[in-house]
């Protein structure tokens, strides 16, 4: 019922407040301090600002979505680490809106049962968890691309839309 999405919206509130915090605060903050460093106006810092901020979402997104469909071997690190440390990401969250009471289960006891993770993964690809996550990056990627677009158009500009282009089609 109501009480269920209510628990599964305010999962996604905090999942995202952690995403910005963990990845996407760096960004927003790293673009706006080169912006101001190069003196430029305020309308620019908080363009940069925005552009990092989207960026950066849209980057632990996709990481979130490499966990499951990602090559241990390219990513570096072990495929569903996020799951094996007991975090739900955006494919599960998306996920447990289908298959509520199991995997609020699971999330809430941090998959430490023995065959959760196997579970968990089992359901997300039952599900359209993985897709929504992508087009849940590909929407901060046109943030941030739409962010920098008030800005004249420059080399500069273009190098930072290829940019954002580019984090949604990595394959690490």
């Amino acid at each position: 019922g109501a009480d269920r999405t209510d628990s599964e919206n305010e999962r996604m509130i905090q999942y995202l407040r952690k995403n910005f915090y963990k990845t996407a605060s760096l960004m927003a903050n790293s673009c706006k301090s080169a912006a101001i460093l190069g003196n430029y106006s305020d309308e620019v810092v908080g363009a940069a600002y925005r552009y990092g901020k989207h960026l950066g979402i849209a980057f632990q997104l996709v990481d979130d979505v490499l966990d499951f469909d990602g090559s241990a071997s390219i990513l570096g690190k072990p495929l569903l680490s996020d799951l094996n440390a007991g975090l739900a990401t955006a494919p599960v969250l998306f996920a447990s809106e289908t298959f509520s009471d199991e995997l609020t289960a699971m999330i809430d006891r941090k998959f430490r049962n023995d065959g959760d993770v196997d579970r968990a993964v089992e359901l997300v690809r039952q599900t359209d968890g993985i897709q929504r996550t992508k087009d849940l990056a590909q929407v901060h990627v046109e943030l941030a691309i739409e962010s920098i677009s008030e800005l004249g158009p420059s080399a500069y500009r273009e190098s930072l839309i290829h940019l954002a282009h580019k984090v949604v089609d990595r394959t690490r």
